[in-house]
């Protein structure tokens, strides 16, 4: 099996997008909010180390959370 490492997803809200940061590779990263009803134009996705900017359609970005396989995996 593949052993991922901790990407150290980082998450925040710019406007109408949210900014998110990467150390390394983050297989499935998925966003959620603390109402658990923002929708996103992408919510899961696959992401190299870097920075990805994703639109918000609705919802408000109050207690963001961020989390990828790596999370699940613990």
């Amino acid at each position: 099996y593949f052993r991922y490492v901790d990407p150290k997803l980082q998450v925040e809200a710019d406007g109408d997008e949210l900014v998110i940061k990467a150390s390394s590779y983050a297989k499935s990263v998925e966003i959620l909010n603390e109402k658990e009803d923002l929708i996103l134009e992408d919510n899961y996705f696959d992401m190299n180390g870097g920075e990805r900017r994703v639109k918000i359609l609705r919802g408000e970005p109050a207690g963001l959370r961020i989390r990828s396989v790596y999370d699940i995996g613990r």
